[in-house]
């Protein structure tokens, strides 16, 4: 299979870059070490002098606020899905508690102040593809009872073949190839839609593959697409 960034992204977005991580992974309730990222991830934003009242106006959070604009959507109501884990830690509620390989992606995450997403790759029909929305697209949202949602034309999304895999460039995942106790091997996606943000992809990506190796799994191949190289195969 293949991932690329859909040249009409690259058109609109000319800084975008994807980090992408393919690995073998063992998928249990939790793990010791990503218990202990966990403990740290309120001091981890309290440093950054982080805070909820002022959060929308971070640059790197301003700056998808703005891309969500771009797609129709209201930022207040739907969020990149590092915004939505940096709500939750400035609110103290934590992390949500899903697996050991889920935790452990969401805490580096935060540390690296980008956002993250996974599927699981024997899940997917195809390639997996960063392009706009399309005229009959239907998303089928994570979480029970979740209704089936249309996509707009102007909608950001990661797609297969057959199905919207995660809707709102990073907002929600596709319960149909999310991660479970079941999964055995995945795809792991950094992004980046600014040219200034990139330098920070390459380091998101090492501090995965460094956490998901210390909780049992192993890493195949990484990479990072951008407009020069705007796709790479994964062999599956």
């Amino acid at each position: 299979m293949h991932i690329r960034i859909a040249p009409e992204i690259l058109q609109k977005y000319p800084g975008a870059h994807v980090g992408w991580l393919d690995a073998d992974v063992v998928v249990n309730d939790e793990s010791p070490h990503v218990e202990s990222l966990k403990v740290k991830m309120a001091s981890v934003v309290a440093e950054r002098g982080l805070e909820a009242a002022t959060l929308a106006k971070y640059p790197r959070i301003d700056s998808w606020r703005k891309i969500y604009s771009a797609m129709g959507i209201k930022p207040s109501s739907y969020k990149c899905s590092l915004e939505a884990l940096l709500r939750r830690i400035l609110k103290g509620q934590g992390l949500w508690n899903v697996s050991s390989v889920v935790d452990c992606y969401n805490c580096i995450s935060v540390m690296a102040m980008m956002p993250m997403g996974a599927h699981d790759l024997e899940s997917l029909d195809g390639d997996l593809e960063l392009r706009f929305g399309r005229k009959g697209d239907l998303f089928l949202p994570l979480g029970a009872g979740g209704k089936v949602v249309q996509v707009e034309e102007s909608h950001i999304v990661y797609a297969d073949n057959t199905k919207i895999c995660c809707w709102l460039w990073n907002h929600r995942d596709n319960r149909q190839c999310v991660v479970t106790p079941s999964t055995r091997r995945a795809i792991f996606i950094v992004d980046a839609a600014e040219e200034q943000d990139t330098p920070d992809v390459r380091k998101a990506l090492d501090m995965l593959a460094e956490n998901l190796e210390h909780i049992g799994c192993t890493v195949r191949l990484q990479g990072i697409l951008h407009r020069d190289a705007p796709e790479a195969e994964i062999g599956k």
